[in-house]
């Protein structure tokens, strides 16, 4: 199984080919993530792991394109952005996009925007984590409350009428490459 981790920074995935911009990462390519083609031939991972890095990146539906097309037909796209309630959504100047459940509706062929991109993706998974606290022995205490829980399983509702009450730390996305 063939791996990436883009934008890897300095916690490179064991195993994993790491690309990112920075020389000091431990990336295995440097490249500009902005910069179309990534060094990559088509169907050539079998999964990819974005952790932090989409929110940074100019082009949000050329980044999924370009991951879509070096992806293998049915390969997992693992994600990880800062949730748009979360003050560290804000915190890092260097953030440029914000994230909901429904940032990813665009690679759906049913969703009434998908025409922005060719790119398509089945949803897996997707739930939001909360912040946790040291002093909570490193849990979350919205975990603890059935906070995250009742988020997790109503998440539309979550959003609508909850989100800024108690706001969500990171968005966590599986998506599937459909070719």
């Amino acid at each position: 199984m063939k791996i990436l981790d883009v934008g890897c920074g300095r916690q490179k995935i064991s195993g994993a080919i790491g690309i990112d911009l920075n020389l000091s990462s431990d990336a295995d390519v440097i490249h500009d993530l902005n910069v179309f083609p990534y060094p990559f031939a088509e169907n050539e991972f079998d999964e990819v792991h974005c952790d932090s890095i989409l929110e940074h990146l100019e082009n949000f539906f050329r980044v999924m394109e370009e991951i879509h097309r070096i992806t293998v037909p049915g390969g997992i796209i693992h994600i990880k952005v800062p949730y748009y309630t979360s003050f560290d959504a804000f915190t890092d100047p260097t953030h440029i996009h914000f994230f909901t459940s429904r940032s990813f509706d665009y690679f759906r062929e049913d969703f009434v925007y998908h025409y922005y991109t060719t790119a398509r993706f089945a949803m897996l998974d997707m739930h939001v984590t909360f912040l946790k606290l040291k002093q909570f022995g490193g849990l979350s205490p919205h975990k603890l409350l059935g906070i995250e829980f009742f988020a997790n399983r109503f998440l539309k509702i979550y959003e609508a009428f909850f989100a800024y009450i108690f706001p969500a730390h990171i968005l966590n996305v599986e998506l599937q490459v459909i070719k």
